[in-house]
């Protein structure tokens, strides 16, 4: 299971390059609240900080969070164009 955190952010980052580079445009932009949402959190955009709570999420629904199809047999999350 994965939890909120900077390991988890680092995976949402990687797969964004991944997902910048098969863009026409060469970049993706997510806001900050979104991110934060995606993972369960909550924004405060005074101070611009991010609250997770302590929670377990399976990897479909953190896959499903980004937009992606889990595909359970593999253990992947397919996440871009068709």
């Amino acid at each position: 299971m994965l939890t909120p955190g900077p390991m988890m952010i680092g995976l949402v980052l990687g797969l964004a390059v991944v997902a910048a580079g098969c863009a026409s445009s060469g970049k993706a932009r997510f806001s900050s609240a979104k991110m934060c949402q995606a993972h369960g959190g909550t924004y405060d955009t005074t101070t611009k900080t991010c609250t997770y709570t302590a929670s377990t999420k399976s990897a479909a629904d953190t896959c499903r969070s980004h937009g992606g199809y889990y595909d359970t047999a593999a253990d992947v999350c397919e996440i871009g164009l068709e």
